[in-house]
């Protein structure tokens, strides 16, 4: 996998959006919320869907990470004008649940590895999935959330990356 002086520029932004948002208040959730609500509903249904399966602290972390999702593509001018519908977000996550069990299927964990580099390759936020993964695996609260769940959350996460890697 190449790695880019764009894709070093990135890792910059997005540890400057993790500073942020580890930083939080109620107010500023709110204001957040309200800005996600008005330019990506089905966005932030999803997030606030997680309220009926989680612990309210797993709540707060995964509140953080599509935060910090948003605050990295709310820039782009079209984010507004093209709104992700849930059609958009279940046909990504279908092909990303299908990645995932064909990748089960490969006979090695070096092979898995090799699986899931090349599909970070076609990914155009290369620091922003990275970012958000290395959280599962420092950030207590989602070291010791179960795998079921751990699992439906990066699967949600990284569909929608993609789904705002599409938007035209």
């Amino acid at each position: 996998m190449e790695i880019t002086q764009s894709d070093f520029n990135e890792t910059l932004r997005i540890s400057q959006y993790v500073k942020t948002i580890d930083s939080i208040d109620a107010e500023y959730a709110l204001l957040i919320s309200d800005e996600i609500f008005d330019k990506q509903p089905f966005f932030l249904s999803v997030l606030l869907g997680y309220h009926l399966d989680v612990l309210p602290e797993e709540l707060e972390e995964i509140m953080k990470l599509y935060f910090i999702m948003w605050e990295y593509f709310k820039s782009n001018s079209r984010i507004p004008a093209n709104k992700i519908t849930e059609d958009d977000f279940v046909r990504i996550e279908k092909k990303n649940i299908q990645m995932l069990e064909y990748a089960q299927g490969e006979p090695t964990e070096e092979q898995r590895i090799l699986l899931y580099s090349d599909d970070l390759q076609n990914t155009r936020s290369k620091a922003l999935w990275p970012a958000i993964f290395l959280r599962f695996q420092i950030r207590p609260v989602l070291i010791n959330m179960k795998w079921q769940t751990t699992a439906s959350v990066i699967v949600g996460i990284k569909s929608f990356i993609e789904c705002f890697e599409t938007i035209k």
